[in-house]
C-alpha cells in the first residue's frame, strides 16, 4: 500500500505541475462526444500521470476521463482509474473549484 500512495502522491503531483501552467490562461477548449468540455490541460495532465503509472507499474492497467483504457495486456489485476481535472467548467472559468482524482482498483475493488 505504501508504494501505491507514494506513486499516486507523485502522480497527484505531476498533474498539478500541468495544471498550473494553464490555470487562468488563454487555451483551447473542445468539446466531446457528450458535449462536455475538454482542455489542453486535461489531456497532458493525463498524459503525465499515465506516464508515471506505466513507468512504476508496468502491468497495470490505467482507465483515464480522457484516453480511456490503456493497458499492455488485456486485462489486469490492478486498474487505475484518473481525472485530471474533475471540474472542468471551473477550471476554463478561472475558479479554484476543481481537483484530480486517482483510485486504484484490486479487482474491481478500490484500495
Amino acid at each position: 500500500m505504501e508504494r501505491f500512495a507514494e506513486v499516486a502522491n507523485t502522480v497527484a503531483d505531476a498533474a498539478g505541475e500541468v495544471l498550473r501552467k494553464y490555470f487562468r490562461r488563454n487555451f483551447e477548449i473542445i468539446d466531446k462526444e457528450d458535449l462536455s468540455p475538454v482542455t489542453i490541460a486535461d489531456r497532458e495532465a493525463e498524459e503525465s500521470m499515465v506516464s508515471i503509472i506505466s513507468e512504476s507499474f508496468p502491468l497495470h492497467a490505467v482507465y483515464g476521463e480522457e484516453n480511456g483504457w490503456r493497458c499492455k495486456e488485456k486485462s489486469a489485476d490492478y486498474v487505475w482509474v484518473l481525472d485530471p481535472i474533475d471540474g472542468t467548467k471551473s477550471f476554463i472559468t478561472g475558479k479554484p473549484l476543481f481537483g484530480t482524482l486517482i483510485a486504484v482498483l484490486h479487482k474491481g475493488k478500490p484500495v
